[in-house]
């Protein structure tokens, strides 16, 4: 709500003064001849002050480049940053660095994915509450032994749970995802709100109300926060890039039909954040221009609920895979990753 709003509000002002000097260069070289009368870090934000009026095409390109892809990288990169360091999450595997034995060069790194090691419930009433050395604690890691002498001490665990560590949750990668989410919604809509407070600006209560309608960064975040989750619970690799893709590209669409990234400061137009038109202005489109509207209203509502309904089955998914790794594959990370491997070339054939 607070460091984070601030930080993603300073990281996309750098990333679009950077776009729009590389593009002024490219397009508009007149454009620098304003220089050093202006700094160069101010000159993109007041050139309509100096009476420039660049290309439409520039800006076209400015605008998109910047609210279409800088934006929605940095937004769903920073709050998947402060889902990772915010709290300590439940994880059955975690990234390390090895040096690579395929590359040529020794000095090179890879990153891998390694199971973390758990302790049986015997062993922590063994040892109680006393903190143990490595050495302790290397000694008591679980193996196939270790459950077989477990099922014996305890006759009351059911048949489904044994050799039974405890099974990751996902709930707490959603909700701190909601909470980041949420978060920077807010802080932005309310200083939205408090600038929508001219003479001109009609309905403002009810676009107080209703200016966050589309839940855009909470869908696009949970489709980020349950990639890291294959990784972290269910030990697939996924890389950075891929986990961001899904959130990026609908948070993009979204920006490119209307909602505006956090470093755009202008506040007057709140009904393109709902896309409706503004009910103090008439509407003189024809029969059919209202009908193609609504046709891409209809079409916009349609992603939406999909992605919702992604949201829903990987989180449905995820937490059952995350049963199985503990009961039915118990000690076999194999055979687990195996099946995985197997469910998602059925799902590329189907």
């Amino acid at each position: 709500f607070t460091v984070g709003y601030a930080a993603c509000f300073v990281a996309e002002m750098f990333f679009a003064t950077i776009l729009r000097l590389a593009a002024f260069m490219l397009w508009e070289p007149d454009v620098f001849k304003l220089t050093p009368r202006i700094p160069l870090p101010v000159l993109p934000w007041v050139l309509r002050d100096e009476g420039y009026k660049p290309k439409r095409i520039t800006l076209f390109v400015i605008d998109f480049c910047v609210s279409c892809i800088a934006a929605p990288i940095i937004e769903e990169m920073l709050k998947l940053k402060l889902v990772e360091f915010g709290d300590k999450l439940p994880a059955n595997y975690k990234l390390v660095k090895r040096r690579s034995s395929k590359s040529k060069r020794k000095s090179r790194m890879r990153r891998i994915l390694e199971p973390i090691n758990i302790i049986s419930e015997s062993h922590k009433n063994q040892y109680g509450n006393n903190k143990m050395t490595a050495k302790d604690s290397s000694s008591i890691l679980l193996s196939d032994s270790d459950y077989k002498n477990d099922e014996n001490e305890n006759a009351e665990v059911t048949k489904e749970n044994k050799g039974l560590g405890e099974v990751t949750d996902i709930n707490p990668y959603v909700s701190q995802m909601l909470a980041a989410s949420l978060g920077l919604k807010l802080a932005d809509g309310c200083r939205r709100i408090l600038m929508y407070t001219k003479k001109g600006d009609e309905n403002r209560a009810f676009y107080a109300i209703f200016r966050g309608l589309f839940p855009i960064q909470e869908l696009c975040g949970t489709m980020t926060v349950l990639q890291l989750a294959k990784r972290n619970i269910l030990g697939i690799n996924t890389p950075l890039w891929k986990m961001l893709l899904p959130g990026v590209v609908i948070h993009a669409m979204a920006n490119f039909r209307g909602k505006k990234p956090i470093y755009k400061w202008n506040s007057a137009t709140p009904w393109t954040e709902m896309q409706i038109s503004p009910f103090h202005m008439e509407d003189d489109s024809t029969f059919g221009q209202m009908l193609n509207k609504g046709f891409a209203k209809l079409m916009w509502l349609t992603i939406l609920g999909r992605v919702l309904g992604y949201c829903i089955k990987n989180y449905y998914m995820i937490g059952r895979q995350a049963r199985k790794r503990a009961t039915t594959y118990a000690g076999k990370p194999a055979a687990f990753l195996s099946e995985l491997a197997a469910d998602e070339m059925l799902k590329k054939a189907k």
